[in-house]
């Protein structure tokens, strides 16, 4: 037998590995008396091919599952792809916009059927990339997050949630894109520095600053801290009529200890429909809320003059308006924030107030170790306890800065790839609204009711990712 006189990997390995998956040598047995290691991959996303981060941690985990191996151990490497519905929405949308269409013209049906094929093509080159790679996953267990087990699991899940009273449907402030046209989820969102402008106004006997002028349109509440002795005069509910953009305006004073006396003058006025803390303002003394931007990104009728002008148009306009009245104090040409930014699309985010669906991280129903907990609690409490170990352990303190900060989770999506939320609605005549949550479709039909409608949103993909 004549040997070759350099040994080329790349002719060998994929026999080589094709034997290994052929011998089942990889394949966990759950009925195995001996010590059960698990792992399961984080499912790389259905949106292109694996990178060198999706390399590193197959290797290290196939370092882990290897030796565990060699300990004696039966164990499971599960593998799986995500199907990343924000991530692969947004790619499809961009590659219609490059065919001179959009998902609107292209029907919700062939929107589906072509997104299916192409993270088909997606998945079987990620699946080939695991291989060459040598990874000793159990291919007999390979999941998708859209398949029909995990769809139903999905389901199954969101139903019980929402009688467990975790899920609600409710109006509060969301992370919206206006170019793909759904909600993101808070970690989703990329902050970029950004040099702009930042104006102060006269606003009654008061000054106030803003980076947003095109947001103050709406302002009739001035927020101040309760302990700022400079305002000791103003008491909270005080009223006083100001002269603004479109005209005289009557102002209540909120004295509330979300305003920073160190900030500017320590006196600001909220945009509610707009702003988070403004918005956790508002709901604690129960005040209106106003939309001043459309869902597009354009300006409302309460702008006036302004309505259906874009953002980056009206500002200076709005600013023009303003200084002839003698209301511009002044103008810091280089004030640097953080624009928030959609970590797929990449289009600005309008904090936005809508009806969508949500999970409470604060309500205390989880049965836990005997007590009542809420989610948060839980998460809290499995590693004080020792449940789950962080390794290493200093990022424990990351862990908790970022469970201690959660707010409820929107969980509802306006795309189309995902899974759909299992909710239906129906209206009579008068517009009265029922709403049916189930794994499966209503199938009365009442005198005087429209037909049922499932609810047209999707979930957020780590929804059934976590699962």
């Amino acid at each position: 037998m004549k040997l070759p006189k350099v040994y080329t990997a790349g002719d060998y390995e994929s026999d080589i590995y094709a034997l290994w998956e052929k011998s089942g040598v990889f394949t966990a047995d759950p009925k195995s008396s001996k010590e059960h290691f698990s792992i399961a991959m984080p499912p790389p996303n259905e949106t292109g091919t694996l990178h060198i981060g999706h390399a590193l941690f197959i290797t290290l985990q196939d370092i882990m599952a290897r030796h565990a191996r060699q300990q004696g151990k039966d164990v499971l490497w599960l593998p799986g792809t995500d199907h990343a519905a924000i991530a692969t929405n947004a790619v499809m949308e961009r590659t219609l916009a490059e065919q001179g269409t959009n998902k609107h013209e292209v029907g919700r049906e062939k929107f589906l059927e072509r997104t299916i094929e192409f993270v088909g093509g997606s998945r079987d080159t990620i699946n080939t990339q695991i291989r060459a790679m040598g990874a000793s996953v159990d291919w007999t267990r390979a999941r998708y997050t859209l398949d029909d087990t995990l769809n139903r699991a999905v389901n199954e899940v969101f139903v019980k949630m929402y009688y467990d009273g975790l899920i609600y449907r409710g109006h509060r402030i969301v992370n919206w894109d206006p170019n793909l046209e759904t909600n993101v989820s808070d970690d989703e969102v990329d902050y970029v520095e950004e040099q702009g402008k930042f104006y102060t106004f006269k606003y009654g006997p008061f000054e106030i600053g803003t980076a947003r002028p095109e947001t103050k349109f709406g302002d009739k509440y001035v927020v101040m801290h309760p302990d700022d002795k400079r305002y000791a005069k103003y008491k909270h509910g005080d009223t006083f009529e100001t002269e603004w953009i479109n005209g005289k305006v009557t102002a209540t004073i909120i004295k509330d200890e979300a305003a920073d006396p160190k900030f500017g003058t320590g006196v600001m006025t909220i945009t509610p429909w707009h702003d988070q803390t403004d918005f956790d303002i508002a709901e604690r003394h129960k005040l209106d809320r106003e939309q001043i931007i459309d869902f597009h990104g354009k300006l409302l009728p309460i702008a006036g003059e302004f309505e259906g002008m874009a953002i980056a148009e009206a500002r200076p306009k709005i600013v023009d308006k303003l200084k002839g009245k003698g209301l511009l104090v002044k103008i810091d040409e280089n004030y640097t924030h953080n624009i928030a930014t959609n970590s797929r699309g990449k289009g600005v985010i309008e904090p936005q107030i809508r009806l969508q669906w949500f999970i409470d991280v604060n309500k205390q129903v989880v049965e836990w170790k005997g007590k009542k907990l809420s989610l948060k609690e839980v998460m809290q409490s499995v590693i004080r306890d020792g449940d789950i170990e962080i390794i290493p352990k200093r990022f424990e303190k990351i862990y908790f800065h970022w469970i201690d900060n959660l707010r409820d989770w929107c969980v509802s999506r306006q795309i189309w790839w995902g899974h759909r939320v299992p909710v239906w609605y129906r209206t009579d005549n008068d517009g009265n609204e029922e709403i049916y949550v189930d794994a499966r479709p209503p199938t009365d039909k009442s005198e005087g009711w429209h037909d049922w409608q499932q609810d047209p949103d999707t979930l957020d993909t780590w929804f059934s990712s976590s699962l």
